[in-house]
């Protein structure tokens, strides 16, 4: 028998120490679950209709988000105040003691349908709120739109309000109400709503807890104690003198409003006590014209005055 060889012996390199701080390795042969992947991307069709309308463009969306009317764009030769979106849409019911915030816009049904001139949204009644509304949107010829705003009321409240609103995402531009004789210049203070109510009666509504919901989110509420002398709103461009002028009828129109913090501007409508079995249209209108003196959208002003008036008693 031949002699065993000696084994050699191999010499192992000495393990590196881990570096501070680095991650210790997991065990060999342990199985780790897999992240869950990203889900898939979603391509949807949005019902979105473009218009233009005596040098005014933007769009109509029949559904979320933004929807409503958006003034867009203006044609050469004139200038756009501010880019708005869901122009007059229906945000907010609001009755003494009660505040329904965005119950309009982010809970009842709607319903859109579009016409030869312009778009309807139906709301339906919600658990909370005995209301149904169909606003009426009508783009005028000149340039602007009128809106019909239908309500009907199941139950009687007291001191209801319907909140209309227009957003401007980008920036507030130049915001007139007149008040106490004369067009004052509308400041959108970043965490306060600023109302121009009809009359004391319709301010004492302001601080009925209707608008509680804005102060727990941070937002104070100041009330000029002059109130507005028309429910006129003029959002104007500086340097052209261009400007969209949302009107309303002061039986209709409890307060206008500009909100700094959340870049829009609204008026409340009716601000009275309704039956049951009852109903309200309250009607409103926005031009766009070039104003190189804020008083020269009066007489436009009056002219609707006139015609709605004349509508309601037909």
């Amino acid at each position: 028998m031949r002699p065993k060889k000696a084994a050699k012996k191999v010499a192992r390199k000495p393990k590196k120490p881990a570096a501070a701080g680095a991650p210790k390795q997991k065990a060999a042969g342990k199985a780790q679950p897999r992240a869950a992947p990203p889900p898939p991307p979603v391509l949807r069709p949005v019902p979105l209709y473009e218009f233009t309308a005596g040098g005014l463009g933007g769009f109509v969306r029949l559904t979320d988000p933004d929807r409503g009317i958006e003034f867009s764009r203006a044609e050469k030769g004139k200038a756009l105040p501010a880019r708005a979106r869901e122009v007059l849409s229906l945000r907010h019911y609001l009755a003494t003691g009660h505040g329904g915030l965005l119950v309009p816009r982010e809970e009842a049904a709607c319903e859109a349908k579009v016409s030869k001139q312009g778009v309807s949204f139906r709301y339906q009644r919600t658990r909370d709120w005995p209301v149904d509304a169909t606003a009426t949107y009508e783009l005028l010829a000149e340039g602007g739109l009128d809106l019909a705003l239908t309500f009907g009321f199941a139950q009687g409240l007291r001191a209801f309000e319907a909140g209309l609103g227009t957003l401007m995402p980008m920036e507030l531009p130049s915001i007139y109400v007149h008040s106490g004789g004369r067009w004052v210049q509308a400041a959108g203070l970043s965490r306060v709503q600023r109302f121009y109510p009809r009359n004391l009666a319709a301010a004492e509504l302001i601080a009925d807890g209707r608008w509680n919901g804005l102060r727990m989110a941070g937002i104070g509420l100041a009330v000029e104690p002059r109130g507005y002398d028309y429910p006129i709103v003029v959002l104007r461009e500086e340097r052209s003198r261009w400007a969209l002028i949302y009107m309303a009828l002061t039986e209709e129109c409890s307060a206008v409003w500009v909100n700094g913090a959340d870049r829009h501007f609204g008026l409340g409508l009716i601000g009275a006590d309704v039956k049951a079995r009852s109903s309200a249209t309250c009607r409103l209108r926005v031009l766009f014209r070039q104003a190189e003196e804020l008083d020269d959208v009066l007489p436009c002003y009056r002219e609707f005055v006139q015609e709605a008036r004349t509508t309601r008693r037909r």
